[in-house]
């Protein structure tokens, strides 16, 4: 009797191989942080798996969140690792459904495989971003901007001073992952808060931007910002989904195309207002770079000449 049930951080040692076997390149370790992730959520379950009686034979990952957004708390269900053995391939489907019935929740699939792509659509679903932003380096300070009396703060203890309400909880609930790194932009009176990682593509490594708080003073300083997140990584490459700087004219960038469009179902957001926190894009930090890209092979020894002038 083939069965579909919750799945909680007791079942990790029964899904760990499955999840193993979907990618190798993660460790046991990191595919902990995805099923038993640290910040507070009305949901006491990570997913749903798929049993022939007692034995787990499929998964669907489930990254849930609660945000404040526009003045409204929203209800957030990332989707993640789906996958079935094969020889029960024909009951996949039968994953997804408890999840398309979450109706006042905005899910998201930030990495879908494209063999997925099709049957999320069919559920509603629509793309959310298919390309990204390439910020090319921009490696010294502008002196006019340094005169302006800027703060750039890298120390977390720092940043936590600064921050209040939905941002603060946001800075706190990725601050125990190492891969996130946190730059504040503070003039005036007010800031703008980034959270970034830097991801280890063995072709053409890079800094992504997952979040920007403030898209205002992020086009005014964008020269500053990239200078600071090539100093604090020694990495100039940049990264960032293109609905999170809309509009924004970002001189000395251009687009890419993402190596499969991320996707989300919601009644109350925009694209816009969806960046890639409480995701598996921050938390498992993996490449969204297509790999037929002639340009990366130019561009990695570009960032190679911009290391030797530091």
């Amino acid at each position: 009797m083939v069965s579909v049930k919750k799945i909680d951080s007791t079942n990790f040692h029964q899904v760990y191989p499955l999840l193993a076997g979907l990618n190798p390149d993660f460790t046991e370790a990191d595919w902990d942080k995805v099923l038993n992730y640290r910040w507070h959520r009305p949901e006491n379950y990570s997913g749903y798996g798929l049993f022939d009686e007692e034995k787990l034979v499929g998964f669907l990952g489930l990254i849930f969140s609660q945000r404040e957004i526009a003045q409204n708390t929203e209800n957030f269900a990332n989707i993640h690792s789906w996958i079935v053995q094969p020889e029960y391939r024909s009951h996949s489907i039968s994953l997804i459904l408890p999840v398309s019935r979450l109706r006042h929740h905005t899910l998201t699939d930030m990495s879908p495989a494209p063999k997925v792509i099709g049957v999320l659509q069919r559920l509603g679903f629509q793309e959310l971003d298919s390309q990204l932003k390439l910020l090319l380096p921009l490696s010294l300070f502008n002196r006019a901007i340094v005169k302006q009396n800027i703060d750039c703060i890298t120390d977390s203890s720092a940043i936590a001073n600064y921050l209040a309400g939905s941002e603060l909880n946001l800075f706190q609930d990725h601050l125990g992952y190492s891969d996130c790194q946190h730059l504040l932009i503070k003039y005036q009176q007010d800031y703008c808060y980034i959270l970034f990682t830097k991801v280890p593509n063995p072709r053409f490594p890079y800094c992504y931007i997952h979040h920007i708080s403030n898209q205002t003073l992020f086009a005014q300083f964008q020269r500053l910002i990239r200078a600071k997140i090539g100093q604090m990584t020694s990495n100039p490459w940049i990264i960032v989904d293109s609905r999170l700087i809309n509009f924004l004219n970002l001189p000395f960038s251009y687009s890419l195309p993402l190596s499969f469009p991320k996707l989300y179902k919601s009644s109350s957001l925009k694209p816009e207002q969806i960046d890639n926190l409480y995701s598996e894009l921050p938390l498992l930090n993996f490449s969204l770079l297509p790999t037929n890209l002639r340009e990366l092979k130019a561009l990695w020894q570009d960032s190679q000449s911009w290391k030797s002038l530091q």
